[in-house]
């Protein structure tokens, strides 16, 4: 599958300033991750002028230096898997946090959960996980 975003293909980088493009050095959002301020020492501090204007042209050639010596993540499609059963690409559903934290454990709040899944829990636990967890005391 191409990125959804630049078009390039598994295998190819991604195009400049792509969404989908992870940061070599923390693994998140490169365009928005803050390791080019950190890497090159730039204080981005409220009223300092990296902070209103980014890299200047300078840092960002040092920037695309680094990201170069470091090996650029290149494009693979990742599946969305359900964090409980691993079904691939489960449909959105959305749910409010408040519900979402009553009825899913810690450990699978943080993942996609296919709606089968989360009707599971929401059946082992109809008066929410923490309500299970002081019953059994």
């Amino acid at each position: 599958m191409n990125c959804h975003d630049c078009n390039c293909k598994e295998g190819e980088l991604h195009h400049p300033n792509c969404d989908w493009e992870r940061c070599p050095f923390c693994g998140g959002q490169l365009l928005s991750c803050a390791c080019c301020y950190k890497r090159l020492n730039i204080d981005v501090s409220e009223g300092t002028w990296a902070y209103s204007h980014g890299l200047d042209d300078e840092q960002n050639r040092r920037w695309e230096a680094m990201l170069k010596i470091m090996g650029r993540i290149p494009h693979v499609t990742i599946p969305s898997l359900c964090g409980l059963c691993g079904e691939q690409w489960p449909e959105g559903f959305g749910v409010p946090n408040e519900e979402w934290t009553k009825f899913i454990i810690p450990q699978l709040q943080e993942k996609v959960l296919c709606r089968l899944c989360y009707e599971k829990m929401k059946q082992l636990f109809p008066n929410g996980w923490r309500k299970a967890k002081e019953a059994r005391r």
